[in-house]
């Protein structure tokens, strides 16, 4: 069942030019850009049209006016002989919530629609969708970290899909190989990122080992190798596109 709109502010009063009150002045209500009239109402179920023009007691009070949330409206307020004030149109044109938008109704009633493309989650129990805080799965609308939560590794490693937007950071004391495994192997996704630290205290080597079908250059270089990374070095990681081939930058690098 469809609810009426009240005319802003709830309480009316015509008042002149030097704020006295207007007895008996007159509401008239069209359609927009006509001079059909259009029922205004006494309630918001829009049982009970008001008469219209609408008159104001001798105070120059209105009664509360409700309006039809489908109708756009031009308004007159006239004196009580119909001599004529102000004329404005549109009035209260009705809202048009377009694909994707936030309409507060939807918000307040906490549920799944096509015009949001979520579930919000706005309430207790509400179950977040379409909100990939885990890494197994980027995409456009994943919910990043707001820093690079780090994973320790000493010694050899094989990197993982976990590792996306992480810090893997390496204080071997030798030399060692992380390696980076092939698509077949997990399910990398172009534009996964992992930075790299090397904060050996004793000089060792990290090797960036290319799996089976791994291509790796450096930026700036059309060199696919495996790539070496010094002591002290910082590298970013980037899986470029989803044929194995990833691209690495940093310093430290030879």
């Amino acid at each position: 069942m469809m609810t009426g709109n009240l005319l802003t502010m709830p309480v009316l009063r015509a008042v002149d030019a030097n704020g006295a009150p207007l007895p008996g002045a007159l509401l008239q209500f069209y359609v927009t850009g006509t001079t059909t009239p259009a029922n205004v109402y006494s309630a918001a179920s829009l049982g009970t049209p008001l008469s219209n023009p609408v008159a104001a007691d001798a105070g120059g009070l209105f009664v509360p006016i409700y309006l039809d949330p489908t109708v756009t409206y031009r308004c007159q307020l006239q004196t009580s002989g119909g001599g004529l004030i102000r004329d404005i149109d549109p009035v209260a044109a009705p809202m048009t919530i377009a694909n994707n938008a936030i309409a507060a109704a939807m918000l307040q009633a906490g549920v799944a629609t096509a015009n949001l493309g979520y579930t919000p989650v706005n309430k207790a129990g509400d179950t977040a969708t379409n909100l990939l805080l885990a890494t197994t799965a980027l995409a456009s609308n994943s919910a990043g970290y707001l820093g690079a939560p780090l994973n320790e590794q000493d010694g050899a490693y094989t990197f993982a899909l976990t590792d996306a937007g992480k810090l893997v950071r390496g204080n071997p004391g030798s030399a060692t190989a992380w390696t980076i495994p092939p698509q077949s192997s997990v399910a990398w996704t172009a534009g996964t990122v992992i930075i790299l630290r090397n904060a050996s205290a004793s000089a060792a080597v990290i090797t960036l080992t290319r799996g089976s079908g791994v291509t790796l250059y450096a930026a700036g270089s059309g060199t696919n190798k495996d790539w070496a990374l010094a002591a002290n070095g910082l590298a970013t990681l980037i899986y470029e596109y989803a044929n194995n081939s990833w691209v690495v930058t940093g310093t430290g690098l030879s």
